[in-house]
């Protein structure tokens, strides 16, 4: 707590990684940023879009598009408010989007699929509140476990991020997609696998 009482929130910009670290974050937003704008939507939706920190570079990206995200934790998302006044942010689970059906001409889905139980009915719910263009990313197994020994991280469970449920290979990710999308285009970013899906 600080003097006024009001506490004292870490940022999770990814700060504490080395300059190399960095980079990669830097790069693979960065592609996340131009799939996303590729079609230049007028509307987005980030889901689980934590602290705004991506949220972020989206809108710097999109200046004209209406922004929205949304995240299950209260505190993240009043930091998210205070890094992104621009954008209309809520507390709300993927499984329960709080939308109209067709709401959003595009959705990003950054690095949720790995906690949630059923990364489906995510699916289906961003497909619901969506116009059928997804941007959606993972970590990358067993990539992103040796990433994190390699940085002494995690070492209790081998690498392995506490929350993370689901481990995606490039080929998982592709099947749970292909079997909603036509078009599902799953590329890698070290050590994130970025997709980009349409029906």
């Amino acid at each position: 707590m600080g003097d006024s009482g009001a506490m004292i929130v870490r940022a999770e910009d990814y700060s504490h990684l080395s300059e190399r670290g960095r980079s990669l974050v830097a790069r693979f937003r960065g592609r996340i940023v131009e799939l996303a704008s590729e079609d230049r939507p007028a509307s987005l939706l980030e889901v689980g879009c934590g602290q705004g920190w991506l949220t972020k570079e989206l809108a710097a990206g999109m200046p004209e598009a209406r922004i929205a995200g949304i995240d299950i934790r209260e505190d993240a998302v009043e930091f998210a408010r205070g890094l992104v006044p621009g954008v209309g942010f809520s507390v709300a689970p993927g499984e329960e989007l709080p939308f109209e059906d067709g709401s959003f001409d595009i959705i990003v889905c950054s690095e949720v699929l790995e906690h949630v139980d059923d990364p489906s009915v995510v699916l289906a719910e961003m497909d619901r509140v969506g116009t059928g263009h997804l941007v959606v990313s993972v970590p990358h197994e067993p990539w992103f476990w040796g990433a994190n020994l390699a940085r002494g991280k995690y070492l209790r469970t081998f690498g392995n991020c506490p929350g993370h449920i689901h481990h995606w290979t490039k080929s998982g990710l592709t099947r749970l997609l292909r079997g909603r999308y036509e078009q599902v285009t799953v590329e890698g970013s070290f050590p994130w696998l970025l997709a980009d899906v349409r029906r």
